[in-house]
């Protein structure tokens, strides 16, 4: 007689053979593009945000570094305690437009109206009713990029199970990624130098952003109408407790997480960009406009040599840690920028850094869905919102430590703040700027490799998880 563990793990198995996975072929261009485009809405906001709004609040709303990093810290570890929980939502989610994409219109309009309220803050004589304003604002954010992009990286894992085609369809919103870098981080800073700086500036700069991150939304969700989706099944749910602890035995996963969360830590210090460019470089925020073009065309361009090493070496953990090792020597050679350098190295680097960045961010994307396709196979269980909780969570965590990070060296440096002007600051905080320019990448990097050593997920161990599940069925 079988006991009632083993009648439970038969009775999940079969409930798993009549699950079917989504089409191994080929999405059409339409949805691939389609999707990718609602990366724009919250990515031109995160790069305006990592590059721009450290220094808006230091030098524009005359909060002190250490605790404007603080505060941007707080907001992104209190919204990292909901993102499973959102996840969990639109798993269990029941709609006749399907259970993640109603949640990208939402968040769209719950992006538009954050990014405003992030570049308009009032200028408050009182410091603490500032800092208490600042802080809800961030919060608002949090919450509102939380809605839209869990739903959203859960789709990939249910729109295809074809190993390099989510690859391919994960190439688009490294597209999208770049685009929305060139609206946040060149857009922006060019549109402040134009307009001479100061609040009404930044509220030109909110303003522009809001039709293009509503426009991205929509055009995400008109778009992939016609892409497959697994539907809501609520009744074959485990507890959410039970689903987190098997989610933390899937060791693939477990060693994505890790990897993104130190790769994703260069995000949140891409705030000391504002910084090196003013006060290491001597620059204007229009030069700083041009590097994030730089960059971005590097992320842009490289995607379908990254997409061919992929598919030549058969290994996207070997491709993301090639991308890693292009970028050590251009972060080191920030080391040796003074004033005066020439443009011309200033964009160099940039191309290097972003291609290098969009290699780093294409293999990580396309090993999440693997990793979601692994628990399937495993348990039977549709949780991608979940794993994209997981995921969207690590991102938080970093971002978080990333900005806090730079907050804190330059604040124990001595980095002077001021109000609608910069000031000239001690060398101390001078040389910490470099230090955070350069040196911190590069241990990131070297960081994640030494992770990724441990990721052994491939294709072929993914369909052998698949028959090995069939044979103890039969």
């Amino acid at each position: 007689m079988r006991s009632p563990s083993r009648r439970h793990h038969s009775l999940r198995s079969r409930s798993h053979m009549t699950k079917p996975l989504a089409p191994a072929g080929r999405l059409s261009r339409t949805i691939c593009v389609g999707w990718g485009l609602g990366t724009l809405a919250p990515a031109m906001v995160l790069m305006a945000c990592n590059v721009l709004l450290l220094r808006y609040l230091t030098d524009q709303v005359g909060v002190a570094a250490a605790l404007a990093s603080t505060l941007i810290a707080v907001s992104k570890l209190v919204d990292a305690i909901l993102d499973p929980l959102m996840g969990y939502a639109s798993d269990r989610t029941k709609n006749k437009r399907g259970r993640r994409r109603p949640y990208l219109i939402l968040g769209g309009v719950l992006l538009a109206m954050s990014v405003v309220g992030l570049f308009t803050i009032p200028s408050f004589t009182d410091a603490d009713l500032r800092a208490v304003y600042v802080g809800g604002v961030l919060l608002f954010y949090a919450i509102a990029y939380t809605v839209f992009n869990i739903p959203y990286l859960a789709m990939p894992a249910e729109m295809t199970t074809d190993y390099h085609e989510r690859s391919y369809l994960m190439s688009f919103r490294v597209y999208a990624l770049g685009l929305g870098a060139i609206a946040g981080a060149v857009i922006g800073p060019m549109l402040l130098a134009a307009l001479g700086g100061g609040s009404k500036a930044y509220l030109a700069m909110a303003l522009v952003f809001v039709p293009l991150i509503l426009a991205s939304a929509w055009a995400s969700f008109y778009y992939t109408r016609n892409a497959p989706f697994a539907p809501s099944e609520p009744g074959s749910r485990l507890p959410i407790a039970e689903q987190i602890h098997s989610i933390l035995s899937n060791r693939p996963f477990v060693v994505l997480i890790a990897a993104k969360f130190l790769t994703l830590l260069l995000m949140g210090i891409q705030s000391v960009f504002a910084f090196y460019f003013t006060y290491v470089l001597k620059l204007s925020d229009a030069y700083l406009g041009q590097y994030f073009l730089a960059f971005s065309l590097g992320t842009i361009v490289s995607q379908p040599l990254w997409l061919k090493v992929a598919r030549w070496t058969g290994s996207k953990r070997n491709t993301f840690i090639a991308a890693l090792l292009l970028g050590i020597p251009a972060y080191l050679s920030w080391l040796a920028a003074t004033p005066g350098e020439s443009s011309v190295f200033i964009l160099l680097r940039a191309l290097v850094i972003g291609a290098s960045g969009g290699g780093a961010v294409l293999m990580g994307q396309s090993l999440l869905p693997d990793t979601m396709e692994y628990d399937y196979r495993r348990t039977g269980q549709r949780r991608e919102g979940i794993y994209a909780g997981f995921f969207t969570t690590a991102e938080k965590l970093s971002g978080a430590l990333g900005i806090a990070l730079v907050g804190a060296i330059l604040g124990a440096a001595g980095y002077v703040q001021s109000q609608g002007r910069p000031v000239a600051q001690p060398q101390s905080a001078i040389e910490a700027i470099y230090a955070i320019m350069a040196l911190l990448p590069v241990l990131i990097n070297i960081l994640t490799i030494l992770c990724l050593s441990f990721y052994s997920l491939s294709e072929e161990r993914l369909k052998t998880t698949g028959r090995l599940v069939s044979n103890h069925e039969a």
